[in-house]
């Protein structure tokens, strides 16, 4: 039996069987906690992360080439956008320039029109007044004359009479 012993303990000094007990426990341990199927669901998981990377890159290449195509004529966009401003800013001061002085020319006709009309009016007015003045001016010239000399007078009284007469033959 302290043979049996003996080679007991040289085995359980072995490295070899040391190495062959952590083999054991490592596929026990690796069945109880099943290692391999979480070891499966990594290295999975580690290439569906691998694709889903190359999916984006290929997304965000395909994204960076449209904006790259966008940008591409960007400038000469910008450019011919500012010339058709340009072109359409000198065509808005032409029309605006062009309907100013036609609206000038419509207030200068008016002006003008109003002016004659109260050119007219006032030389209207100013002739009723004249003429007023001019018949007061004139019965008062008459009254004074009839006054300074009464035999005029008799003779225009005279003279009246003698024109209702043949009127009324």
């Amino acid at each position: 039996m302290n043979e049996i012993l003996h080679i007991w303990d040289t085995i359980v000094k072995t490295n070899t069987f040391n190495f062959a007990v952590m083999i054991a426990l490592l596929w026990w341990i690796c069945k109880k906690f099943n290692i391999g199927g979480i070891l499966e669901n990594a290295k999975q998981n580690v290439i569906n992360s691998i694709e889903k990377s190359k999916e984006e890159k290929a997304a965000a290449k395909e994204k960076l080439e449209a904006a790259n195509e966008l940008v591409k004529n960007l400038d000469s966009d910008i450019a011919s956008q500012l010339n058709e401003a340009g072109k359409q800013g000198d065509l808005l001061s032409t029309d605006l320039l062009h309907d100013t002085e036609n609206k000038i020319s419509r207030i200068n006709d008016n002006i003008s029109r109003v002016v004659a009309s109260e050119e007219q009016t006032i030389s209207s007015r100013l002739t009723n007044k004249t003429a007023t003045a001019a018949v007061k001016t004139a019965e008062n010239h008459i009254k004074n004359i009839l006054k300074n000399t009464p035999e005029l007078h008799d003779r225009y009284i005279q003279e009246s009479i003698n024109e209702l007469d043949r009127i009324q033959v």
